[in-house]
């Protein structure tokens, strides 16, 4: 006789229709390997049959973890980190996650609260796409209570995926060098992790060491929110003084900044002054901005990351942190061009 469908038929209903244990039902709402197919079979036609929903907040206060993924953002404000965190939510949602986001806007008690909240809500894991101001406060919060991957940042307490930021750096002052630029500068935006900075800034005074030139480093005097178009162009200003006809910028978001003050203050691009950037944003391609930069392979490094922080928390991958270094490329565009005699 077929069981009428129940609307709110319990795991023991189930196990009763199917004449099975209820730990043999819920091995098989979980997917445990070991359950005949036979069973497995019988088992999934009572649940259809009866319409049960597994009850999956009991199961997690049970596990003492939720589904939830926290992800800890400096900035959303930089369309770099907003566009990893698309990826990384679409990546989570594929393996049964739900992200939470905690955009500290650079502030470290946001930031340290957010975490306590995350570690209250009993997160599965936790995502940094950006390194935490007070390292040791978040470790102590997080570390023992949660793994963590740090992604596109570098951290000594969890596993690490980032871009190879040395070998982009490269690629960007190479490019410039072989255009025939002598005097390039490397524009540093201070909202760019210090980890990825240092890589960055290696892989360029290498390049100009390599070919004999002087190095000049720019610091874009970047305030609490936006800089003020004025002082903005007041630092542009500057820098251009110093007779460059080349910048590599630390990132793309401080590269069309500088785009756009170049254009008000009546700076041809690529004429006058040539412009490379690092990460490959979407705005980065658009017509009007046409920028040459590195790019940063998004989708892959999300991916990765979240597949290693589902192996932690399901205890696939144990031991000692990995470190993952993807490979960029150049993305050649039309802010770059050989210096005009």
């Amino acid at each position: 006789m077929t069981a009428s469908p129940a609307r709110h038929a319990t795991i023991l209903d189930v196990a009763a229709a199917a004449g099975v244990s209820k730990s043999t039902v819920s091995n098989v709402i979980r997917g445990v390997v070991g359950v005949s197919p036979d069973t497995r079979t019988r088992v999934q036609e009572v649940i259809d049959q009866l319409g049960y929903r597994p009850n999956v907040l009991a199961r997690q206060l049970v596990q003492q973890r939720t589904t939830t993924l926290g992800v800890v953002v400096g900035d959303m404000g930089n369309p770099f980190y907003a566009e990893m965190a698309k990826h990384i939510e679409r990546e989570a949602a594929g393996r049964g996650y739900r992200a939470m986001f905690c955009n500290t806007q650079g502030e470290n008690e946001a930031e340290l609260s957010g975490l306590e909240s995350l570690m209250e809500y009993r997160a599965a894991g936790v995502l940094f796409l950006s390194q935490p101001a007070d390292r040791e406060r978040a470790r102590s919060i997080v570390s023992g209570r949660a793994p963590a991957v740090f992604v596109t940042c570098a951290g000594d307490w969890g596993d690490t995926v980032s871009a190879d930021d040395d070998a982009g750096a490269e690629l960007a002052t190479e490019h410039l060098v072989r255009l025939g630029h002598r005097r390039i500068a490397y524009f540093a935006d201070p909202i760019v992790e210090d980890s990825a900075d240092h890589d960055r800034q290696t892989g360029y005074h290498r390049v100009m060491d390599r070919a004999g030139l002087a190095p000049t480093i720019f610091h874009w005097q970047r305030q609490p929110g936006e800089l003020l178009r004025q002082k903005r162009d007041e630092q542009v200003a500057e820098i251009l003084r110093t007779r460059v006809t080349a910048v590599f910028s630390s990132n793309d978001y401080g590269a069309i900044e500088l785009l756009e003050c170049a254009d008000r203050l009546g700076v041809k691009v690529p004429d006058d002054l040539s412009v490379v950037g690092f990460d490959d944003v979407v705005m980065a391609g658009l017509a009007r901005i046409n920028l040459t930069t590195v790019r940063q392979p998004q989708a892959e490094l999300a991916g990765i990351a979240v597949e290693i922080l589902d192996a932690r928390v399901n205890g696939v991958l144990d031991g000692a942190h990995q470190r993952r270094t993807l490979d960029v490329e150049l993305v050649l565009r039309g802010s770059t061009a050989s210096p005009q005699p």
